[in-house]
């Protein structure tokens, strides 16, 4: 018996994983905010994700344009701004690549280096977004 023993003599060695000693699991307060872990592992985004097509995979990995999470965030974001806005196919230009999206199915179907479409032109589109 240590001598703090009778101040508080239920008091044992408390876990800091579970300092009740319930054993009970809580759910997290407050909603999931992003992709999970094994999620982001696995290459696999939920919902507002941004798919590629082979050609538009293909015209990037030729360009060696590489995108980063950052890069596919922001795409996300603009391609569901344009979808608020009612565009269906739409042309977004941000500092280095330039993409053609069909926005219904937010499936990149075109996609290059902007200075390498400079004299282009592009057809089938009803919106343009300079993303920034």
């Amino acid at each position: 018996m240590s001598r703090l023993d009778w101040l508080l003599p239920r008091a044992g060695p408390r876990s800091i994983v579970d300092p009740l000693g319930t054993g009970e699991v809580r759910p997290r307060d407050g909603p999931d905010i992003g992709p999970t872990f094994d999620e982001i592992l696995s290459g696999r985004l939920p919902g507002g994700a941004v798919n590629f097509s082979p050609e538009a995979k293909a015209q990037l990995q030729g360009q060696g344009i590489d995108l980063g999470p950052i890069d596919l965030d922001r795409l996300s974001r603009t391609i569901d701004r344009v979808a608020d806005e009612g565009g269906r196919n739409c042309l977004l230009l941000d500092e280095q690549v330039a993409y053609v999206v069909d926005v219904d199915e937010r499936k990149v179907t075109s996609a290059g280096a902007r200075s390498e479409v400079r004299d282009d032109v592009f057809t089938a589109i009803d919106s343009a977004v300079l993303i920034g």
